[in-house]
């Protein structure tokens, strides 16, 4: 967590500097600029807080059952936090990656022209959050197995990475600000890359990563469709009433459209 912090610091003094020294944007514009993508995440961080009370209350039954050397329940209980953490953290992700911009619209009513600018970004910052929530499990398994140290050292790959590709892509005058998502996004699949190849190594049964993963993708592109389908239906349809009300019904019909669709799929494909 620490790690994290200090990466963010120093991702916000890049990203904040290259704006102003690479691109020559005023104090006052380059600031403006952080604050819509700083919008983006904090909708991001919402969502990621409530993944790790999820991970850490399974965390202990898989330690004790490695105590006990019950591989087989340590590998059923692993297997189920990462169906757990599939089924919540991709409805989430692509749910605010194709309703990014009416989601932005819907939060922010006195600051349409800042709305507007954010969307791009959470559209990005969404499947970053999938690979968010699947870091924190990662994490969280690989202190199960005793291998605490390595999550620091991924973590810092990713920062690396990220500090990297804000300063490669923030200073190009054809990306500016656009690249600080992308720079997330790619820090989180290297750390995520990494953990998952670790938890690969050390489990004492190997994970089907595919398996796990398959079918919650195939029902969450599935909401994502409904989703954003009944959103644009929704609002067009109301578009008499007002642009924020249309547009806020249209969210939520959107919302409860993919809650309705994706909780049917993960009945019918049994996952």
């Amino acid at each position: 967590n620490c790690a994290m912090s200090i990466i963010t610091m120093i991702d916000t003094k890049i990203i904040l500097g290259r704006l102003q020294t690479g691109l020559g944007l005023t104090e006052v514009a380059a600031s403006a600029l952080k604050g819509q993508y700083s919008y983006a995440m904090d909708m991001l961080n919402m969502v990621a807080s409530f993944v790790y009370p999820v991970t850490m209350s399974l965390i202990p039954f898989a330690a004790a059952a490695l105590a006990r050397k019950d591989n087989a329940e340590a590998d059923r209980i692993i297997s189920s936090a990462f169906r757990l953490i599939a089924i919540l953290a991709l409805p989430a992700g692509v749910g605010l990656s194709v309703l990014s911009t009416p989601i932005e619209l819907l939060v922010l009513p006195m600051q349409r022209d800042d709305a507007l600018a954010a969307g791009p970004h959470l559209r990005v910052l969404g499947f970053a959050l999938i690979f968010i929530c699947i870091m924190i499990l990662t994490n969280a398994i690989l202190q199960t197995y005793g291998k605490e140290r390595i999550p620091i050292f991924t973590v810092i790959a990713g920062g690396v990475t990220k500090i990297l590709m804000n300063y490669i892509l923030v200073g190009n005058p054809d990306i500016n600000i656009k690249g600080a998502p992308v720079s997330t996004l790619c820090c989180y699949m290297v750390i995520v890359g990494l953990n998952l190849f670790f938890v690969w190594k050390y489990s004492p049964k190997k994970p089907h990563y595919l398996q796990l993963f398959a079918k919650p993708v195939v029902a969450t592109a599935l909401m994502g469709a409904a989703a954003w389908a009944v959103h644009g239906f929704v609002d067009r349809a109301l578009s008499g009433l007002g642009v924020y009300t249309a547009n806020a019904a249209g969210v939520l019909a959107g919302i409860a459209a993919g809650v309705v669709v994706y909780a049917v799929l993960v009945i019918a494909l049994r996952i």
